[in-house]
């Protein structure tokens, strides 16, 4: 099976999941209603229409891939994005209630063993029957309901907010030591940044300011680990376009990351290699700085059911020399392996 199968069995699932919590969340949130008197009956329909509009779209997209680079960005902006968070904040507040639920299930054993001793129960029943027991109750009830009320605009504040702000970014600054460098190389910079995901969460003008930002460090070089698009084809012409400006001195490099395969792989390697981003596909390449020179190793993204070894020994078989290496790999998960092939640093997404 390969990963483009994969990625759509594992869309099948998470579609299907996706239906399970919305199924349980309207559920739950009919039976709230129900139970609070102050609450119009038409809450009921407004909350189950809700629910029918932001759940439909999950039907097509069981049965059919939508490419979003076919709608227009008012569309996008006025209908998708509102779909992503939605989904994004009502997975929130199931987690928060699942968590919840979890942490009163010791509570509820109890009580459920203390119903089956009659004169430990007799002795609850008359406990319920107090007013002290009576007022508990009725504000252990106003402040669930108080905090479910605050979880819910929470989770959709806190997912609108990610939507919206995406414009924020550090850039962070790290010195590394590496041994044998060539004199020439001291204070060598490089730049790294990775998933860019380009799609409907990183726009062509967005990437455009990325570009832009680390353009203005003005670093020697620069390493881009992977994951250009998000998960479909087309989302590669905005990131070349986009990525078509970046600049450095010695170069810019990449290698493809694991979203790069759920596309048409062979595709996107195209259009990131022709934009200028130099792919590294199991290969390597000497960065020459006056008379002395570093080995840049690339590999593409390695499966969870990959060999690392496998990747490396086809990369580094270009390499005869003892001059320092580094390594660029989308995922850090096989550092102990890549220790074993005396790489000076390993750069990852």
């Amino acid at each position: 099976m390969n990963r483009t199968t994969g990625f759509f069995i594992f869309q099948i699932l998470v579609t299907l999941l996706l239906f399970a919590i919305q199924w349980y969340l309207h559920k739950r949130s009919l039976s709230s209603i129900k139970s609070n008197g102050k609450i119009p009956p038409w809450t009921s329909r407004l909350v189950s229409f809700l629910f029918l509009l932001f759940n439909a779209p999950l039907v097509v997209l069981l049965f059919h891939r939508v490419f979003l680079t076919e709608f227009s960005k008012p569309f996008l902006y006025a209908a998708v994005l509102p779909f992503y968070v939605w989904h994004g904040a009502t997975f929130f507040i199931f987690l928060a209630l699942g968590i919840l639920r979890i942490l009163k299930l010791p509570f509820d054993v109890i009580y459920q063993l203390g119903k089956l001793n009659h004169p430990l129960q007799r002795k609850i029943i008359a406990m319920k029957s107090t007013p002290g027991y009576e007022h508990f109750d009725k504000s252990r009830r106003v402040f669930l309901k108080t905090g479910a009320v605050a979880l819910s605009a929470y989770s959709f504040i806190g997912a609108a907010k990610g939507v919206i702000d995406r414009d924020e970014y550090d850039i962070i600054e790290k010195t590394v030591q590496i041994a044998n460098l060539p004199d020439e190389f001291k204070g060598f910079t490089v730049g790294l940044m990775s998933d860019i995901h380009s799609s409907v969460f990183m726009t062509k003008a967005e990437m455009d300011d990325y570009v832009a930002a680390l353009n203005n460090l003005k670093t020697d070089i620069i390493f881009v680990p992977g994951d250009f698009v998000n998960s479909q084809t087309e989302e590669v012409y905005p990131f070349a376009e986009a990525f078509s400006a970046l600049r450095a001195p010695y170069g810019v490099y990449g290698c493809l990351g694991n979203h790069d395969y759920f596309a048409n792989v062979d595709v996107v390697a195209k259009e990131v290699d022709a934009c200028g981003v130099k792919l590294l596909r199991n290969d390597a390449v000497k960065i020459q700085k006056g008379n002395s020179f570093i080995n840049v190793i690339g590999v593409d993204d390695i499966p969870m059911s990959g060999k690392p070894e496998t990747y490396l020994a086809r990369a580094l078989s270009s390499v005869q020399n003892s001059n320092p290496k580094i390594l660029l790999c989308h995922k850090p998960y096989f550092l102990e392996t890549i220790a074993g092939h005396n790489i000076d640093l390993t750069l990852a997404g």
